[in-house]
């Protein structure tokens, strides 16, 4: 069960965001086309998951590219040019480096669309009316109730106080 509450002015949704936060109400996720509270300003970027998603990536890349040069050169046809040595290990580290920074970065980027689940092109949210302004001049503050619509519909004439456009409360997976 969530609550959307719709806001045509920023100062008007940060307040009753500090409103909400001061009567108890935690569980808040707002969507706005840019950051409304410093917490979301200053929130940490960077995700660990996929730092190791690179890391293995490129570790994947080390062990594949030094094993296909190390086979080609040394094992299937091994070359005596000049009396160098088959298994020249300065030879093998330009194509290793850049095959590191090829799957390290195709590491991170499938990680990050499986960790964001993308591509998403549909979202439930996007079936109420009006929506889709989030991302231009609407400001809406979500609240998760996780119990029954009558306390959705006690909380929803609760926020009226805050003078919002308008309430919705919503059930099912939105």
């Amino acid at each position: 069960m969530k609550v959307f509450i719709e806001f045509g002015a920023p100062d008007d949704a940060q307040r009753a965001i500090e409103t909400l936060r001061a009567r108890g109400y935690h569980d808040i996720e707002t969507y706005s086309p840019f950051p409304l509270t410093s917490e979301d300003a200053h929130a940490p970027r960077g995700s660990f998951l996929l730092a190791v998603a690179g890391f293995f990536g490129g570790l994947i890349a080390l062990g594949a590219a030094y094993a296909i040069q190390w086979y080609a050169n040394v094992e299937s046809y091994p070359l005596n040019i000049g009396g160098r040595p088959a298994h020249a290990v300065p030879a093998f580290v330009p194509a290793v480096f850049e095959s590191i920074c090829l799957f390290g970065a195709v590491g991170v980027f499938v990680g990050f669309l499986l960790l964001e689940r993308l591509p998403r092109l549909w979202q439930p949210v996007f079936e109420i009316d009006g929506f889709h302004r989030a991302s231009i001049d609407r400001f809406w503050i979500v609240l998760d109730v996780r119990t029954s619509m009558v306390l959705a519909g006690r909380i929803a004439a609760e926020v009226q106080s805050l003078h919002p456009l308008r309430v919705i409360a919503a059930e099912g997976r939105l």
